[in-house]
């Protein structure tokens, strides 16, 4: 059996984007487009209803209804949660994952998740979070 010094890994790294008043307008129009466009469906959805006659149809368009109300619930939600946060607070946009060469003698703690931060549209922070 060989002994190997080092290695190159894969560690997760989570990427946050600090809430400031501009982003916060960000997301407030994207969830209200999408929230509009969850309410365009559920009419929809509600218009072809009314105008059924089968039975085992209308079931089927009753499920997508229901599916559609939780959709638009949860969209609201969103964005009420999304208006009420505090200015600096920081949010996952994503995840990804890093290379990290670790050898014999190094901290173990290299080997623990990243965060990345960013504000305005620049990194202001990267942190490991160690094991």
């Amino acid at each position: 059996m060989r002994l190997v010094e080092k290695i190159v890994v894969t560690r997760p790294v989570v990427i946050k984007v600090k809430l400031t008043p501009r982003y916060r307008e960000i997301l407030l129009a994207r969830l209200g487009h999408a929230l509009e466009l969850a309410e365009r469906e559920l009419k929809r959805v509600e218009a072809e209803l009314g105008q059924l006659q089968g039975k085992s149809q209308a079931e089927a368009l009753e499920h997508l209804r229901r599916e559609k109300v939780a959709a638009r619930d949860r969209l609201r939600q969103q964005y009420e949660s999304v208006k009420n946060l505090p200015l600096g607070t920081e949010l996952v946009q994503g995840r990804t994952e890093s290379l990290v060469e670790v050898g014999v003698g190094d901290e173990a703690s290299r080997l623990g998740p990243v965060e990345i931060v960013i504000e305005e549209g620049k990194i202001v922070a990267v942190r490991e979070q160690g094991l």
